[in-house]
């Protein structure tokens, strides 16, 4: 008779067998950095380009394009390498690699002479941003229990916003502090972004010491290197991982977006109404923080529904906040009048959830010993779409108006949900029966998992 396998609880959560706590913390830690890291280059880069390179504010919107558009063919050439070292190798290293990558781009940001030299930094970072950001989501389906996953996704969602928020609310407020003190704006942007770069070193110690090393499989049972690195592809023959795929394409694009064209629009909005860039950002930074408090306290409700309702269900539910959002950009003044502030909460909900439902959706499906290498094609395909969206969307920004990246967003998730609704319907697949509470805050350990039902799918 088998025993049941014990195991560790965070608070709701229960950890797959060999993940302590401190693991756990150590990866919430390594989010809410990495994330900052991942999401900030976007909204800082407006600074360098007005403030240090003083780019014309007609052609920003397309250099912006054009420099994710080297960003995005960087990392969807390394998601792929670097998900199958991760089933091979572990987690843990690639992660450190890809976090270094990130702090050497950051660096060498603020000392750009020309866009060129952007074009470089960026790609370096971009290489890191594939080694990082895939562990990342690697880690946190390694970590839960099946039943558990969506609430660890929502916790981690807590994180990533924190970290969102720190950029917004303290690394970006960095230079309007220093030039309120008398410090030039290029020196100014030199600190924020030589303090991004510590940051990263910092976070490189840490998760040497605390993520959980090795892979979750023994090294005698890891697929060939050949087998992994067609396992993203031959894994899409699932419809609810190509679904996964298809909205991992709007869900990464979508936070991009809001990064770079939002901050874009704020800094030329402010320019109109007489702001310096500095306090336009400032300005900005504090309707980010709003909108992110907000999807805080909603991200560990969304959570506990993704662990309550089939996946697919989920995901329909985000892409109809992420419709709403990204649509109504098209009536927005100005991302600088808090009387717009209802949609612009819309649009940070609506994106969240959809990141959250893609991530939850490729954990469920996505199998143990080709995790690293199925969640690197979601990755890709995420990067794909950015490099679509924000290459097509920096020009429109540039000759139809701001609001267009967004629209453009909007009409794609139109077609998503209808695709959502048909596999919802043909191929639900299966459902966690969760039988324990949301609301336990600790407890040391457990016993097996909840069951899971392969048959029915949750109303």
């Amino acid at each position: 008779m088998e025993t049941a396998v014990k195991t560790q609880r965070l608070g709701p959560i229960e950890l797959a067998p060999g993940i302590s706590q401190f693991n756990v913390m150590t990866k919430l830690y390594a989010c809410f950095i990495g994330v900052a890291m991942f999401s900030g280059i976007s909204f800082l880069q407006s600074y360098i380009l007005t403030e240090h390179l003083h780019i014309p504010r007609s052609q920003q919107g397309t250099l912006t394009g054009d420099i994710t558009f080297v960003a995005e063919i960087t990392t969807i050439l390394f998601f792929t390498p670097f998900g199958v070292l991760a089933d091979r190798v572990g987690r843990r290293p690639i992660y450190i690699l890809g976090i270094l990558l990130i702090g050497l781009g950051y660096g060498l940001y603020p000392f750009a002479p020309s866009a060129g030299w952007l074009m470089v930094s960026r790609f370096i970072m971009s290489i890191g941003v594939a080694a990082a950001a895939g562990m990342l989501a690697t880690m946190t389906n390694d970590y839960p229990q099946e039943n558990s996953r969506g609430k660890l996704i929502g916790i981690t969602s807590m994180a990533n916003i924190l970290g969102t928020m720190f950029v917004a609310g303290v690394i970006g407020r960095i230079p309007i502090v220093l030039t309120a003190r008398d410090v030039d704006p290029v020196t100014a942007g030199q600190v924020m972004f030589l303090f991004a770069t510590a940051l990263c070193i910092v976070t490189a110690v840490a998760a040497q010491l605390g993520l959980k090393e090795g892979t979750p499989v023994a090294k005698k049972d890891q697929p060939a290197v050949k087998v992994l690195l067609m396992s993203g592809l031959r894994n899409g023959k699932n419809p609810r991982i190509a679904l996964s795929y298809a909205a991992a394409f709007a869900a990464r694009s979508d936070l991009v977006i809001k990064g770079a064209f939002l901050a874009l629009w704020a800094i030329q909005d402010g320019a109109r109404l007489g702001m310096s860039p500095a306090g336009a950002m400032a300005r900005y930074g504090i309707m980010i923080i709003i909108m992110q408090l907000v999807s805080f306290v909603a991200a560990p409700f969304f959570g506990w529904f993704m662990d309550t309702v089939n996946r697919i269900t989920a995901t329909m539910v985000a892409l109809v906040f992420a419709i709403v959002g990204y649509l109504s950009m098209y009536i927005i003044t100005s991302p600088l009048d808090y009387a717009m502030l209802p949609w612009f909460i819309i649009i940070s909900l609506g994106s969240g959830f959809m990141l959250k439902a893609s991530l939850g959706l490729i954990g469920q499906e996505a199998p143990v010993k080709e995790r690293g290498s199925v969640i690197a094609m979601n990755s890709t395909f995420g990067a794909i779409g950015i490099l679509i969206l924000m290459v097509v969307g920096g020009r429109l920004f540039d000759s139809w108006g701001p609001w267009a990246p967004f629209v453009i967003a909007g009409v794609y998730q139109i077609f998503l949900l209808a695709a959502a609704i048909v596999i919802r319907i043909v191929a639900p697949g299966p459902v966690v029966i969760s039988k324990r509470k949301w609301w336990p805050l600790m407890g040391a350990r457990s016993s097996a998992p909840d069951e899971v039902d392969p048959q029915t799918p949750a109303e």
